[in-house]
């Protein structure tokens, strides 16, 4: 009798072991996918911030462009050291200007009279910008844009109206 109450004893040891190693490899488990799914995520969140920060200024910017495609209506100025795309459009007998800058890590743009003068931090911040760059080639017009690790994307958008010469 003896005999099996120590067997007893040791088999309820054993299986109270048992359970306890299983409970830690599930909760070891448990672990794991809590910390692989917070990296995916956290890779997740991060190229959707980097898509943001190329398609939001870049699809700006290609809408302001196509809404101003007129005849010698497009082009590229330098002021105070930055370069700005400078979109015309007649308005109420008047020509008035859009201007298009990266300032201070933003995007800006200001809406005036040609003739105007201002200065680039009296335009409308829109959103953070990480670098921008524009080329205009004839009837082509390169937009280049960075995210915040650096990668850069572009925009190239052919007009339908020739800058500088006739309708095409």
């Amino acid at each position: 009798m003896d005999y099996k109450f120590k067997w007893s004893i040791h088999n309820r040891s054993l299986d109270f072991i048992f359970i306890l190693a299983l409970l830690c490899v599930f909760a070891f488990g448990s672990l794991m996918a809590v910390i692989l799914g917070a990296n995916v995520y956290k890779g997740i969140k991060e190229n959707m911030d980097s898509n943001f920060e190329f398609r939001t200024p870049l699809s700006y910017i290609g809408t302001k462009v196509r809404q101003s495609d007129v005849i010698d209506s497009i082009r590229i100025v330098e002021k105070e050291g930055v370069d700005a795309l400078v979109l015309e459009q007649p308005e109420g007998g008047e020509i008035c200007q859009t201007w298009i800058y990266e300032y201070q890590g933003s995007l800006y743009e200001v809406y005036i009279e040609k003739g105007t003068p201002f200065l680039l931090e009296e335009g409308l911040a829109i959103i953070p910008s990480y670098g921008l760059e524009f080329d205009l080639k004839g009837n082509l017009l390169d937009i280049k844009t960075k995210d915040h690790n650096g990668k850069t994307r572009g925009l190239s958008l052919s007009f339908r109206t020739s800058q500088g010469g006739g309708s095409q």
